[in-house]
């Protein structure tokens, strides 16, 4: 074949595929709106600033310099107070809940012993759980001591301004850790793994699974038979469903035992939320095959149009926190973040339905309404 033969061979081929690509409303949105689409929540979501700690204040003493400690807290840029209380039984219920990442107490006797010059001691407990969260929220309290240290050792109405009194820290600062006490980024980052293992297998599989019969063109032979299209449907999904639980298992023990995460919880009330989860991501995989002609649509569309939205959108990557206003509300529809918040809290912190109640509605409520859509969708497809 000469040059010119082969040049013209090309071009043709090169506008076969693209009037291919414009005869087909599925692929154009996925190379050009997926793009920009996924610009835009990268570029909201995409921020790994940690965002101000909320502090719950526990004010034993009730003296001016415990007020002043309190309310200088927000000026560091790296809190904000969350509630006030005098009772000190509410840090762990706040930390376990998650309504709270920090809590200060300043004890009784604060304002008295810092009177006669004595250093006194504050105690700050943090949730460890998110290890870079929880070392500069460390970092900035104890910046905080520091420098009201200074200011007060200078003040002459004070006693603790005496020369002797310079030469030592009027407020010490006492941390505890929970949850992960020694800040490793595993702990946080590990439990997601399975999350996104799940994920992964039901949603993306499934979706190709089923595009594969359309292909092959025994979808259509299966719809025709006598088997009912529940039958059909469920039996194309429970191998999947089953798959996700054998990985769940083999996670967990890899997850316990190699990676030493701690798992201090409830392993069946983990599994029984596992239930909605699968329920979305089994869901999100069967209305992906309903909108998807191809296998290579069907990849296509499960990663740019929903995994890759989901994972930066969950906190698994990037803290919601973080995230600006406008974007946050977007997350409460991503079942990712509210597994997320339940697996991190039942292998970390132990917590159970108390703690977790509204994160367990939510995931439930994603998960019911995300399956029946996608099977009312694809019993409506399949007549």
């Amino acid at each position: 074949m000469s040059a010119s033969a082969g040049a013209i061979a090309f071009a043709g081929l090169v506008m076969k595929e693209l009037r291919q690509v414009r005869s087909d409303p599925r692929i154009l949105p996925l190379l050009v709106v997926a793009p920009l689409v996924q610009l835009v929540v990268l570029a909201y979501a995409a921020n790994l600033d940690v965002a101000t700690a909320r502090v719950l204040v526990v004010d034993q003493d009730g003296s001016a310099e415990a007020r002043e400690i309190a309310q200088r807290l927000p000026n560091t840029g790296s809190f904000e107070i969350w509630s006030t209380t005098d009772d000190p039984r509410r840090i762990d219920d706040a930390l376990n809940r998650g309504d709270a990442d920090v809590a200060l107490t300043l004890p009784k006797g604060l304002g008295r012993t810092l009177g006669h010059g004595r250093p006194a001691t504050v105690q700050l407990t943090v949730d460890g759980s998110d290890s870079t969260a929880a070392s500069i929220a460390l970092g900035a309290a104890g910046g905080l001591t520091q420098r009201l240290s200074r200011e007060w050792s200078l003040v002459p109405s004070l006693p603790i301004a005496s020369e002797a009194a310079t030469q030592r820290t009027p407020v010490e600062l006492v941390s505890r850790v929970l949850y992960n006490p020694d800040l490793r980024s595993r702990i946080f980052m590990v439990p997601g793994v399975l999350a996104m293992v799940l994920l992964v297998v039901t949603m993306i599989a499934t979706s190709m699974a089923i595009v594969r019969e359309k292909e092959l063109g025994t979808l259509e032979q299966l719809v025709v038979t006598p088997i009912s299209r529940t039958v059909l449907l469920a039996g194309k999904l429970v191998p999947f469903l089953l798959f996700g639980l054998v990985d769940s298992v083999v996670v967990l023990l890899v997850t316990r035992y190699w990676f030493e995460v701690p798992f201090v919880g409830s392993v069946a009330f983990l599994f029984a939320n596992l239930a909605p989860y699968l329920a979305s991501t089994l869901g999100l995989g069967l209305l992906v095959s309903t909108v998807s002609r191809t296998q290579q649509q069907a990849m296509m569309t499960a990663l740019f149009l929903v995994m890759m939205p989901m994972l930066y959108l969950s906190g698994f990557v990037f803290p919601v926190e973080s995230m600006p206003a406008v974007v946050r509300p977007l997350t409460e529809i991503v079942p990712l973040r509210h597994f997320l918040v339940i697996l991190r809290g039942v292998m970390l912190k132990g917590a159970g339905l108390t703690a977790l109640w509204p994160s367990v509605v939510k995931l439930w409520l994603i998960g019911l309404v995300t399956f029946a859509a996608a099977v009312a969708l694809f019993q409506k497809r399949a007549r």
